[in-house]
């Protein structure tokens, strides 16, 4: 057993609730968390469980004698039975027997537990059975709603029944939860989601909404029960419960990994014991559709919705240019990136070519809504060329486009080279915090990840750059990823510090040729960037940035960023102080 942190949220006096039953992956983790806390256990399932197993069924143990008692049974009592009958006769005892199993696993490891068959999407009848458990055991302080179904089929062959068979089970079924415990006495609940909520998956409509609307319904839940620990598990395919061996060959052919069981608990597990909480949704595992069904194919492109609120992101309150608060470039760089990396899992970020600031996104306090618009391109290069686009449209329809760029793939990257940094010890470097008090940089606190500055001749500005770890819920709608878009902003913060010093006017990155990257840049790591201005004017300005580690191995670097200076921007961003001298 895994030495796990303990906090409040799971003792020997927790009562958990468990829909899904008492079988599979939510038995596992039930006995996995009676091992941890030896807690209580309330376990519904759709199931009956007998109050005993039939004469027949007594003595057998593999699935071949079973069957042939129950033939033997039936037949001497000259009952004709259907293969149909056959099975439900079967599989009352075998899915009995697994309850048991569970039971008695869970009082094994000193917790206590009892198991009631129920249906999930009769909130009256469930309430009613979860209300008599907590009278015997006490009130329920932690769920995990488990409970699901599938009935996968091309839209255009599903009927009604078989999408209320699956949304019903997901989405009345967390409405049956949520009336059937006191939501302000809830130390945590644990959402079962799926990638196929996240990613999508053919003949996973159904599915695939059912499970978005668990996402976002823990969001929103974390929000109203901020005593509660929620949190989504958008999980990949297991090796085990519902996927058949048919299933793990065709996953097999599509380079989809399965979860671990083991290690799949764990996750769960220490979710719930772990003193700091995980974000409200938490993807395990990869795309189910796998690389050979997205749809960037044969020329088509794919166009993705999305809206972007000031509420979603509250880093953007540290990036106003004037009243209003501004998208960093990077993150719309990062934007496309990601975008690019979901439909092609397996596949890493490498390049970025001519990526244009065509209208930057403002927040205005406006509904946003925009497009992303992926195309692939054919090469024989062995990479993946994507070209991506981000419009908007007006109230009278009007296509606003506000970034592009070309998206480049790869399976592996390369090795990433290495450079000099012993000369930097010997530059006079100035306090980074003299640029973001005095006016020269417009960022908040957490933009301002400049720490020294160097100026090597007119044409270099050396930064050293340290960025502190930002939370999920700061980072919002632009997570950290392949890209970190937050460091980036401040990488690229010295190109406004040279206009700034040379032209005494400020500047804001228009345009980049290219993006070469060789590794992903964590918070809370001291980087070196190198800004070698190669063209410039009262009106723009022109480099290329070098980004390496303090070991002088680089992370990636950027040919062509070119900002545009305007004196305007002075009224929004202008130095309280008298500038710094040239170096």
């Amino acid at each position: 057993m895994n030495n796990l942190q303990k906090t409040p949220l799971l003792d020997k006096n927790s009562v958990v609730l468990i829909t899904g039953g008492a079988k599979g992956i939510t038995a596992r983790c039930a006995i996995r968390l009676a091992e941890e806390a030896g807690c209580i256990f309330i376990l519904a399932g759709r199931s009956a469980l007998l109050s005993a197993e039939p004469d027949w069924a007594q003595g057998t143990h593999s699935a071949d004698d079973l069957q042939k008692a129950a033939l033997a049974h039936f037949k001497a009592q000259g009952e004709k039975v259907s293969p149909k009958e056959l099975q439900r006769a079967i599989g009352q005892v075998v899915s009995a027997r697994e309850i048991n199993v569970t039971l008695d696993a869970i009082r094994s490891l000193g917790g206590e537990a009892i198991y009631i068959a129920a249906d999930v999407t009769d909130q009256k009848s469930f309430s009613e059975k979860v209300r008599k458990a907590e009278d015997q055991l006490g009130q329920v302080s932690g769920v995990i709603h488990g409970a699901g179904n599938l009935a996968d089929k091309k839209i255009e062959n599903k009927t009604g029944s078989d999408f209320d068979l699956v949304v019903n089970t997901k989405v009345r079924g967390l409405n049956s939860v949520l009336k059937s415990v006191d939501l302000q006495k809830l130390k945590f609940m644990v959402l079962f989601s799926s990638v196929a909520g996240f990613f999508g998956n053919a003949g996973q409509a159904d599915y695939a909404l059912a499970n978005e609307v668990l996402n976002k319904s823990a969001h929103i839940l974390r929000k109203s029960l901020p005593d509660c620990r929620v949190i989504a598990f958008n999980w990949g395919p297991w090796d085990s419960g519902m996927v058949s061996p048919q299933l793990k060959k065709y996953f097999a052919t599509r380079g989809i990994p399965l979860i671990n069981t083991d290690q799949g608990v764990e996750t769960l597990v220490s979710a719930i014991t772990a003193n700091e909480p995980p974000a409200a949704q938490v993807v395990v595992g990869s795309p189910i559709f796998g690389e050979h069904e997205v749809n960037i194919n044969n020329g088509r492109p794919v166009t993705i919705h999305r809206r972007i609120t000031l509420e979603d992101n509250p880093f953007a309150h540290d990036h106003k240019i004037g009243p209003n608060p501004v998208l960093p470039a990077t993150c719309a760089s990062g934007w496309l990136i990601s975008a690019c990396e979901a439909s092609y899992p397996g596949w890493h970020f490498s390049r970025l070519l001519d990526f244009k600031v065509l209208k930057g996104v403002t927040f205005d306090g406006k509904i946003q809504e925009y497009e992303i618009t992926l195309e692939k391109q054919e090469t024989n290069t062995g990479e993946k060329v994507i070209e991506a686009v981000v419009t908007s449209a007006t109230d009278k329809g009007r296509r606003i486009f506000h970034y592009s760029s070309t998206v480049i793939l790869s399976r592996e990257l390369p090795s990433a080279p290495v450079h000099p940094v012993t000369g930097f010890a010997k530059l006079a470097m100035v306090e980074g915090s003299n640029f973001y008090e005095d006016g020269t940089l417009f960022h908040g606190p957490l933009f301002r990840g400049i720490q020294q500055v160097a100026f090597d001749q007119r044409e270099k500005v050396i930064t050293k750059i340290n960025l502190p770890l930002m939370n999920d819920r700061t980072q919002g709608q632009f997570p950290v990823g392949s890209t970190n878009p937050f460091i980036n902003d401040a990488i690229v913060q010295s190109l406004l510090i040279w206009s700034q010093e040379n032209y005494a006017a400020p500047c804001l990155p228009s345009r980049l040729k290219e993006w070469v990257q060789y590794r992903p840049i964590p918070f809370g790591v001291p980087i070196w960037a190198v800004l070698t201005v190669t063209y410039h004017s009262e009106h723009a300005v022109a480099g290329d940035i070098l980004v390496i580690g303090e070991d002088g191995r680089e992370y990636f670097h950027y040919v062509g960023l070119e900002g545009t200076i305007s004196q305007h921007l002075n009224r929004y961003i202008g130095r309280k102080t008298k500038a710094l001298k040239e170096g």
